[in-house]
């Protein structure tokens, strides 16, 4: 099979998106994309990822692409799991101590941890758009939710909570694991007690 047509059949299977890595992948020299922008028939979204004149424009897929250690997080995470409806405004990712950004948008909030707690509760979920991309699960944000009680919104806080005795995929054992590793176990139980009662 040509490689021309190789793009084509991906780009039907994912949406009309296509990147630089996939290619690399599957041995399909990544000049192709480059010959195929120039005819007008993929556009370059942003270094590595081309789409298709209609293709779906994911602008979470696209991001993580670009940064790989940007874990969804917060409102953005509950967003992705279905959690809220509600599509937010600033794009909220974790990253470790450490971790530089070649550009910060005003539309990022970043959230810095220790490297010993970065990857708890990192799942993967798929985009409206049906890309695969890394998010915290529910019991790492109400971890996360939790232990800065402080510097989030009390109405976000509170339906958080209640709304994860509804969730049908909680993990009580994972959320206790993580707030364990986290040094928060204490607190955890204790919101988790008076929600209960």
């Amino acid at each position: 099979m040509n490689y021309r047509k190789q793009i084509e059949i991906h780009l039907k299977k994912s949406g009309g998106i296509i990147t630089s890595a996939y290619c690399r992948e599957n041995n399909i020299p990544t000049v192709y994309l480059s010959r195929l922008a120039k005819e007008g028939k993929l556009f370059r979204v942003q270094k590595g990822i081309y789409i298709i004149e209609d293709g779906d424009y994911d602008e979470y897929y696209f991001f993580q692409y670009q940064y790989k250690k940007a874990i969804f997080s917060y409102e953005t995470a509950l967003f992705l799991l279905g959690v809220t409806d509600k599509i937010p405004w600033r794009i909220d990712v974790t990253v470790y101590n450490g971790y530089k950004f070649n550009e910060k948008k005003n539309t990022l909030n970043i959230n810095y941890v220790k490297k010993s707690i970065y990857n708890l509760g990192i799942i993967q979920k798929k985009t409206m758009f049906g890309n695969i991309v890394n998010v915290y699960s529910y019991e790492r944000i109400l971890c996360d939710f939790i232990s800065n009680k402080e510097k989030m919104d009390t109405e976000v806080y509170v339906k958080l909570i209640r709304y994860y005795f509804k969730y049908k995929d909680k993990d009580i054992h994972s959320l206790y694991e993580i707030a364990r590793k986290m040094g928060i176990e204490d607190k955890v139980r204790e919101v988790m007690e008076v929600v209960y009662e």
